[in-house]
């Protein structure tokens, strides 16, 4: 029986680093007692020269510029379509919901201040439900009026300066009671 081979042998034998052979020894390589250095060098020849030798190295550059310039195009198509306004930046529509989201919840959170009196004043539960009820529609109906306010030529060309963003929401009342 043939004898085992050290790890320090097969790193000099090979060329490379005996780090690089403790690797190999974690992905699997057969080493140590009990098993011989025939068996050994076949997984290496097996696991690591073989696909180094069928590895072409210029397909692989090439494949990797052809991903590196598909990248860099799928970024300007990108950034062409945000500017002809097919494409809307994330953080645009976060500063409109954000805003709008905001309309939102001041708006229904006024609805006990502006309609507390009332709702004394009345008798019944069934009086009650249905004037919160109608006061709740009706501010929701003139939350969903709303119109948005898109930005121009000159804040799109502006939109790389840091702290302009004056994007808002502007609500279109139809009562003069609303907030």
């Amino acid at each position: 029986m043939a004898k085992a081979i050290s790890l320090n042998q097969l790193a000099k034998q090979y060329g490379y680093d005996e780090s690089t052979v403790r690797g190999w020894r974690d992905r699997g390589m057969p080493c140590g007692e009990g098993v011989t250095d025939e068996v050994t060098r076949s997984w290496i020849v097996h696991n690591i020269l073989k696909p180094l030798r069928e590895t072409d190295i210029k397909e692989q550059i090439e494949q990797e510029r052809l991903k590196k310039l598909t990248a860099e195009r799928q970024l300007v198509d990108l950034e062409l379509s945000e500017k002809m306004g097919t494409v809307l930046s994330s953080e645009y529509v976060e500063t409109i919901l954000t805003s709008y989201l905001h309309e939102i919840k001041t708006s229904i959170r006024a609805i006990p201040s502006k309609v507390y009196l009332e709702l004394f004043a009345l008798d019944s539960a069934k009086d009650l439900r249905d004037q919160l009820k109608n006061e709740i529609d009706k501010t929701l109906y003139q939350l969903g009026e709303m119109e948005f306010e898109l930005p121009s030529d000159g804040e799109i060309l502006d939109e790389d300066k840091p702290g302009e963003n004056d994007r808002t929401v502007e609500p279109r009342t139809t009562d003069d009671s609303t907030p």
